[in-house]
């Protein structure tokens, strides 16, 4: 949906992500509208809706709610001189995740076979957040020393995992070994008479494990997401 100004072939525009732009640019190559099929125009203006290709090298870098603008006019969209609607703001590329699990393939050799299929699904689904962990670390987030390789994923919730899964299965036929999720409490420690905390210690933290909970005797102020 174009939200101010026009785009036309041939224009260079700019990702904004996180409130920043982004270094690359890319040329508009074809632009139109959707009727539901395709009908190119050239152009689209103020309140239009249609598509853009405009060669990314990765699909990943412009998911749903991606802000696109003219590489001229970054500056003012950045600058927030620009008026957005209330639904689009600095965490338009996806939403927080409000638990996490490990996923692990059944066989070690399996790593990178799960690894692309994951990706493939993230790019239909936006409340996917992936990160790579070093399994033969002996921490929770890589899933113990045992399942070797795997990939920290955020999830919406418990159905979504599930959902996960089955999609996993369903669509490569890949079963993989899913860790129970973990929610992320943020911890942030207030004054006590009867213990100070080091100098060198956050005062808040995020905590993803009960192992990592506060002992007895420190006043602390849990926050769930």
């Amino acid at each position: 949906r174009v939200l101010s100004g026009a785009m036309e072939e041939g224009d260079r525009i700019s990702i904004i992500d996180g409130g920043q732009a982004r270094k690359d640019s890319y040329s508009v190559q074809e632009i139109g509208l959707v009727l539901p099929h395709r009908m190119r125009t050239k152009a689209l203006s103020r309140g239009q809706m249609g598509y853009v290709i405009a060669g990314l090298r990765d699909p990943r870098e412009a998911r749903p709610g991606t802000i696109l603008t003219l590489q001229k006019t970054v500056n003012t969209v950045v600058g927030n001189e620009m008026i957005l609607p209330p639904s689009m703001g600095k965490n338009v590329m996806g939403q927080q995740s409000v638990l996490y699990a490990s996923v692990h393939p059944m066989e070690g050799e399996g790593f990178d076979e799960l690894q692309a299929a994951v990706e493939k699904l993230s790019l239909n689904d936006t409340g996917l957040e992936i990160h790579r962990t070093a399994g033969s670390s002996n921490n929770s987030n890589g899933g113990g020393p045992f399942l070797g390789p795997g990939l920290k994923v955020g999830f919406q919730g418990l159905l979504h995992v599930e959902v996960f899964r089955q999609r996993l299965l369903d669509e490569f036929d890949l079963e993989a070994i899913v860790t129970p999720p973990k929610v992320p409490y943020t911890i942030e420690y207030l004054p006590s008479k009867s213990y100070k905390r080091p100098s060198d210690l956050p005062m808040i933290e995020v905590i993803e494990d009960l192992i990592q909970w506060p002992p007895a005797g420190h006043r602390f102020k849990g926050i769930e997401p």
